[in-house]
């Protein structure tokens, strides 16, 4: 896993195509957890041979949908206007 991203664990610092434990440490669940929910078809993901791709765009889709509202991103400008 990219350091930046164990670092901040923020969705923007995904990158466009990601693994189900990047996935999971951002939105705070375990890999068992993810592996689980893409098994059962619950997350958008690509199976490639033994690999599961997930693509951001398709994730942000799925969690805009699942919480019936679009994710925001924050910068620090909108943070420092308020």
């Amino acid at each position: 896993m990219p350091t930046a991203l164990r670092k901040s664990k923020g969705f923007d610092n995904l990158s466009d195509f990601c693994t189900l434990s990047d996935f999971a440490a951002v939105i705070g669940i375990s890999k068992a957890t993810a592996y689980r929910m893409a098994d059962q078809g619950r997350i958008p993901c690509i199976r490639l041979g033994k690999r599961i791709i997930l693509s951001k765009n398709h994730l942000k889709q799925w969690i805009d949908a699942e919480i019936g509202f679009e994710i925001q991103s924050t910068t620090m400008e909108d943070i420092e206007n308020g």
